[in-house]
């Protein structure tokens, strides 16, 4: 769909001292109008629309992301959602659960253990436990007539295997992060609290 251009081999954003994109709205890949072309498509356009409905006209930082992630998908005229957590966060997940019911949504729910498969059944060299299964919660949310996904704390890799495989579109409400308590960015240095 969109050209790619040989002479820029990686992207370097961050040590990018211009900022021209930003500041000036230059395109320095020159892919700038099959890009915007691609925005004519009305589903991109509406999705775009509301999320900039979430930021704009003073209402960043004013709503929680959960409360964003119910307004996105109220806004988007989904009716049902699905919730793709880590069996870990399942209290969690009964909490999101209940907020998003208040709000009007119906929930759908897929635990990481879905099918009971053990690891060994998904590779011979580990365990008798009950493993993860981000296919078997990518294959029931599919077939399920979900409108959206919303996914917490699977662990990583589980989750490139779900992003993989799932057809529906989806959000990240929590990402793992076990050291920083489901909260990555504190690991770095110019995080602030």
């Amino acid at each position: 769909m969109f050209q790619k251009i040989l002479y820029i081999i990686n992207m370097n954003c961050v040590n990018c001292t211009s900022k021209a994109c930003k500041t000036e709205a230059r395109d320095c890949r020159g892919t700038r109008d099959e890009i915007a072309y691609a925005y004519i498509d009305p589903e991109k356009q509406q999705i775009y629309q509301n999320a900039d409905n979430l930021v704009s006209r003073g209402r960043a930082g004013t709503l929680s992301r959960l409360e964003e992630v119910a307004e996105f998908a109220l806004a988007q005229g989904y009716k049902k959602v699905a919730l793709a957590y880590c069996y870990g966060m399942e209290n969690l997940a009964m909490d999101v659960a209940a907020y998003l019911k208040e709000r009007g949504l119906k929930v759908g729910s897929y635990r990481c253990t879905l099918n009971g498969i053990t690891e060994k059944e998904i590779h011979p060299e580990l365990g008798d436990g009950i493993g993860c299964n981000p296919l078997g919660q990518a294959e029931a949310i599919n077939t399920d007539p979900v409108d959206f996904v919303i996914e917490m704390g699977l662990c990583l890799g589980h989750d490139v295997i779900f992003h993989q495989a799932l057809k529906k579109p989806f959000t990240v409400l929590i990402v793992k992060d076990r050291v920083y308590n489901h909260n990555p960015g504190r690991a770095l240095p110019s995080y602030k609290e």
